[in-house]
């Protein structure tokens, strides 16, 4: 219904531009002669979008992937083995490049991360075993590769990319995928709203349409009128109605560059926590703009630097910085080893900080009170001496899982706290990966763990691979 309404819009502007064509039309025709309104604008309309549709068609690709889930020794009460299960999923993809005889297709990383089985599917008769150059959970970007053999002018077949950063609200978008296996369904919409967060990933500023977007649609493209992909269809709200998001093609190009040259992301870190000014805080610190610095990873750039707790940022290289990804985007593009300039609000005086960017390192060394398994997807840390006595227990509290991850794959939810790893008690994030790495060299796919949630205790198998 409600691309109904989009369509229906655009109908009316290309009839508000003809009015007065119509109008004459109207005038001169005689009792027998009664003008037909849909014999200019909207066939002009409807050529417009088939020739879109049919132009980019041919980069929309079905993707098939299979997981492995279970397949854990259980030690107690009797040993027995829980076999492995398969799970499938279906998302959509579309090809960006072609190069040395590979086409590359850029999709979702919640559709292929983890899977030990990849098939494309880029015409009804034409389906191929595709490998995974890269994936990026934090902006639930991937990049696959399939070889050209039999695959009609390749070449032909590459999308083109558009600049999301040129984008405004209202203008009219297209949205081609395959939602529950309904291969090249093709729905129409307007843009919504820009910079959307929803908190599904780390780095966040979706593109928010009321193109019909469901399950299959991930990874596929979002179109402009010229033909161009501005988006990567990625998710959308199932309590609402034409309410889709899709990451911006420039985000999703600078993640799926790196992917392809390096098989992973780097990033500029400065080793902080920043929040957004609230209304509230506004009034107590004195200040309409910027961002708080909340936390100091020892060490990190920011430290050496001199930056502390309660600095507010208003300004990076001579730009403003109004909220948090204004930062957290400039300096997660930026090249490690770069000096910056940043314009910082301390105590009511203004002064600025050279900062030399490091690069992002992985997850487990980004403090010492939290730790992670970048490849399983949990961070974590200790309990407090106060949380032990609050909650009677000794453990290992899970501060946040990754989306897509493993360890969301098996069930685990912030909050959970993990007290034994097999039969062995854990009362430290270090027990916890000592455990972990034991299991992973005897050749474990899984563990088994006992949680505490709410109040209550579960056993979780925790895939390890």
């Amino acid at each position: 219904m409600v691309g109904i309404l989009s369509i229906f819009l655009v109908l009316l502007f290309f009839l508000g531009c003809k009015a007065q064509q119509v109008q004459s039309s109207i005038s001169g025709a005689t009792s027998q002669e009664k003008p037909i309104l849909s014999s200019g604008v909207l066939s002009q309309l409807e050529q417009e979008l088939t020739s879109i549709v049919e132009a980019v068609s041919p980069s929309v690709v079905t993707i098939f992937a299979t997981q492995e889930v279970g397949g854990v020794e259980v030690p107690f009460p009797f040993p027995f083995q829980i076999p492995p299960q398969e799970r499938r999923s279906l998302g959509s993809g579309v090809i960006i490049d072609y190069k040395k005889g590979k086409l590359y297709i850029l999709t979702n990383s919640h559709v292929v991360q983890n899977a030990r089985n990849i098939r494309v599917r880029f015409d009804r008769h034409m389906e191929k075993r595709a490998r995974i150059v890269g994936v990026d959970p934090k902006t639930d970007v991937a990049v696959i590769e399939v070889d050209d053999k039999d695959i009609s002018n390749p070449q032909g077949r590459i999308a083109r990319l558009g600049d999301s950063d040129k984008l405004k609200v209202g203008q009219v978008v297209i949205a081609i995928g395959n939602p529950y296996g309904l291969e090249r369904t093709v729905t129409v919409g307007v843009i919504s709203a820009l910079r959307r967060a929803i908190g599904i990933t780390q780095y966040e500023s979706f593109i928010q349409t009321d193109a019909a977007i469901n399950p299959g649609n991930s990874g596929g493209p979002l179109v402009n009128i010229k033909g161009e992909v501005i988006g990567i269809n990625t998710a959308i709200l199932a309590e609402g109605q034409g309410l889709g998001f899709a990451i911006p093609i420039n985000l999703a190009k600078w993640v799926s560059d790196q992917l392809i040259e390096k098989g992973k992301v780097v990033r500029g870190w400065l080793g902080v926590v920043i929040q957004d000014i609230t209304p509230d805080m506004a009034e107590n610190l004195g200040v309409k703009e910027g961002v708080i610095i909340a936390q100091i990873m020892p060490g990190s750039p920011a430290d050496k630097a001199g930056i502390r707790v309660g600095d507010i940022v208003v300004e990076i290289d001579n730009q403003k910085v109004g909220e948090v990804r204004d930062l957290q985007f400039r300096i997660m593009r930026t090249e490690p080893g770069k000096d910056i300039s940043l314009k910082i609000l301390r105590e009511g005086k203004e002064m600025t900080l050279k900062v030399k960017v490091g690069e992002m390192p992985e997850e487990r060394a980004l403090g010492e009170s939290e730790e992670s398994q970048a490849d399983l997807g949990l961070v974590l840390r200790d309990l407090t001496p106060e949380e032990e006595r609050r909650l009677g227990v000794k453990g290992v509290l899970v501060i946040r899982v990754m989306q897509g991850s493993l360890a969301m794959q098996s069930g685990i939810v912030p909050g959970d706290v993990i007290l034994q790893v097999g039969n062995r008690p854990v009362s430290r994030v270090s027990e916890f990966l000592q455990s972990i790495d034991a299991l992973r060299g005897a050749g474990k796919e899984s563990a088994l763990l006992l949680v505490r949630r709410r109040g209550n205790n579960l056993f979780i198998v925790l895939r390890l691979r």
